[in-house]
Order: structure tokens, then sequence, then C-alpha cells
């Protein structure tokens, strides 16, 4: 009796303490779950309140004063955009179409989790809106196409010194990936820093195209 009354106890400890971890790590999973989700949130939502006199990434007013009007940025495709600054935008001639700017860098995770999303907004927006990848990163063009066509991103990409200064006149990056939107008359119309909801996107280049 007393062995069987001990296996007994003992199969009842492990029952309990089992149950207890395995509540521990669903807690544990959903706490950590809906942190994600506040953080993705924060990042994805931060800069809605920005005035439209107020970029993000974010055109300070020491950048709507800068000398930087004119911008050319070269495209991985042989072309060059050709980009004048103003108050609230940017230009681009014989631009027709609203264009998304995506800052990143060949080195950051998030930057690389968002190419699918960013994939599908130009294929479901190809005939309203233009994707451009911003590389903020000393790279050359071979290492860059390489990048490219190993993430198999579907978009435009932007290298060389241009990028540069096309970010000095947005007033600066806060953080990768940051991206801005903009109307295809070039007026500002939402900027991010961060991982964004493609949903949030699309909702976003639904009211630029309009």
């Amino acid at each position: 009796m007393t062995l069987k009354r001990a296996i007994i106890t003992s199969l009842c400890i492990f029952a309990f303490f089992g149950c207890g971890d395995e509540n521990k790590q669903k807690n544990e999973q959903n706490t950590s779950e809906q942190t994600q989700g506040k953080i993705l949130d924060k990042n994805a939502s931060k800069d809605e309140n920005l005035s439209k006199d107020s970029l993000t990434p974010k055109m300070s007013e020491s950048a709507q004063d800068s000398e930087i009007k004119e911008i050319n940025l070269k495209l991985l495709n042989g072309t060059t955009m050709q980009i004048t600054k103003r108050s609230n935008g940017f230009d681009v001639k014989d631009g027709k179409k609203a264009t998304l700017y995506v800052f990143f860098a060949t080195w950051c995770p998030p930057c690389k989790a968002e190419i699918p999303h960013l994939n599908n907004l130009s294929e479901k927006f190809k005939n309203e809106l233009d994707i451009v990848g911003v590389l903020l990163e000393d790279k050359s063009e071979d290492e860059v196409k390489d990048f490219a066509q190993k993430y198999k991103i579907k978009y435009e990409v932007a290298v060389g010194e241009g990028n540069f200064l096309f970010e000095k006149a947005m007033g600066g990056i806060k953080g990768l990936p940051a991206s801005a939107l903009f109307k295809a008359n070039g007026d500002y119309v939402q900027g991010y820093i961060g991982l964004v909801p493609e949903e949030m996107l699309e909702n976003d280049i639904n009211r630029a195209t309009k």
C-alpha cells in the first residue's frame, strides 16, 4: 500500500506541475503575441497624427528649408527618377502614379520580411502605384542586383548617392524599414517607421489613388 500510495502521489505531483508548465507556456505565448501586436500597432500607427507639413520619415522644418531641391534616384533598371522637393511633398518628373518610397538596407531583417508584402501591393496596384526601394547602404549595383534577385523584388530599387540626398531631404530616417506615401501630384499622404501590416498600406494606397 505504501509503495502504491507513493506512486500515485508522484503521478499527481507530476500532473500538477506538468499542467502548470503547459499553462505557463500558453500564457507566455499569448503575452508574447500580444506584445508583438502592440509593438506592430505602435510602429504602424505612430505617425497617423502628423500634419502634411511634417513628413515621416519626418521632414523637419530644417529639412524643408534645406538647399536640396533637385534629386536624382538611379534605378537598377537603368533609368533615373528626377525628383523636385517642395514644402509638402516631392514632384516626380513625368510621374503619373502615386509613389511609395521604401527606405531599407540589405542587412535589415524586417526590411527583408516586408518584401513579399510590397510585391503583393506592387502587383495589385500596378496601374495606380509605383513602389521604389531606396537603399541606404554603400553597395555596388551588382551586389544590389544579386540581393533583388535573391529576394525576388518585383518593384524598382534605387542605388547610389542620390538615395542619401533624398534621405536628407526627408529630414533624416529614424529607423529601418521606413516608408513614405505620396499622391500622383506629389502631395504627402502618410509615413511609416517599422513593419506595417499589408492591409494598412492597402487602405492608405486606396486613399492616395482616389
